[in-house]
């Protein structure tokens, strides 16, 4: 039996030796993995029930329920791997005290359902107005937020967020100027999430000035010192207006995205906004620095007479119209 056994092993190696066959070692395969992160601007629920936009938005709320805000674009937001909107007022049934000032913007609590709704994953809460109710408004938008599971970040609290395996980290700070505080806030917010694991940085800022199509100089240099800090992107959000995009070093700074379901304004003149897209791609866990975008252009409302809050992708004329103004801003940053 035994010595079959070595004739027939004879056989083989004089046949894989006679035709020059040889066995290949398999060849590793990179690990690959993708994730696309899909960004908008100011979302406002409710309002100032001092002012008009309060009460347009809680008649569609009345009239057609909490899945008409992001009725239009919740499957773009389905479709992503992390969605973020900026968070800009308070979810409380406080009514009062509020700080005195025009405008302050809150809605009950419960509202935070609208976002899971719209599938939005993530919200920043630094900006100036999730702190309109003081404290107190604070503590009861994050538990708003804790009930439909949706993650927050900005100001003290730096958030990391699995997705596909890979630590997204989010943080982010209301920003008026450049200047060593601030340099030094956005500076160990980025260290804290690398000391915690994190494999992206995402920063978005509350900077600018309203109405402005074009970044101050302050937004530019804390931008790219945001950059250079170690994040991977730069949002932006607070003039209520598009402003350019500036690839800097490799990485994307988006200095304002816009509104986008804004009750803080129940007309606003400027209806153009959009949904910024990246794709991240890690190469056996290496970020690829490959600069992987797409940008919807969309309109702030689904109808052009006023505002329904009703987040709508533009089409035709109107997108390009929308897309070329983005480049008219980016290329001013060149």
């Amino acid at each position: 039996m035994q010595f079959e056994l070595l004739i027939r092993f004879w056989y083989i190696v004089t046949f894989v030796l006679s035709n020059n066959l040889y066995i290949e070692e398999p060849v590793p395969q990179p690990d690959i993995v993708s994730i696309t992160i899909s960004a908008a601007g100011d979302v406002t629920l409710g309002g100032d029930a001092r002012w008009n936009g309060y009460h347009a938005f809680m008649r569609y709320y009345r009239n057609n329920g909490m899945e008409h805000f992001f009725y239009n674009v919740r499957d773009i937001f389905y479709q992503s791997d992390l969605s973020i909107v900026n968070l800009e007022g308070a979810l409380t049934d406080i009514t009062y005290p509020y700080i005195d000032k025009e405008f302050v913007f809150r809605a009950p609590p419960h509202f935070a359902r609208i976002l899971t709704y719209g599938n939005i994953d993530a919200v920043t809460i630094a900006n100036n107005h999730t702190i309109d109710f003081f404290e107190a408004g604070i503590r009861d938008t994050r538990r708003a937020l804790d009930v439909e599971g949706i993650s927050y970040f900005g100001s003290e609290f730096n958030t990391i967020i699995e997705v596909n395996g890979i630590n997204v980290g989010l943080f982010g700070f209301r920003i008026w100027w450049d200047n060593q505080h601030n340099r030094d806030l956005i500076y160990s917010a980025i260290q804290d999430l690398k000391d915690r694991g994190a494999d992206l940085i995402i920063a978005y800022h509350h900077w600018g000035v309203e109405s402005s199509n074009f970044p101050e100089g302050y937004q530019i240099s804390i931008g790219r010192f945001t950059i250079d800090s170690g994040a991977h992107l730069v949002l932006g959000s607070h003039p209520h207006v598009l402003q350019g995009i500036e690839n800097y070093n490799g990485w994307n700074i988006v200095y304002s995205l816009a509104d986008f379901s804004f009750g803080g304004n129940a007309n606003p003149i400027d209806q153009d906004a959009m949904i910024f897209q990246q794709t991240f791609t890690f190469v056996d866990g290496i970020l690829q620095i490959d600069n992987k975008t797409n940008i919807i252009p969309v309109f702030m409302s689904s109808v052009r007479t006023h505002n329904d809050f009703r987040p709508t992708v533009a089409e035709g004329a109107d997108a390009e119209r929308i897309l070329g103004r983005i480049e008219r801003f980016s290329d001013a940053l060149r």
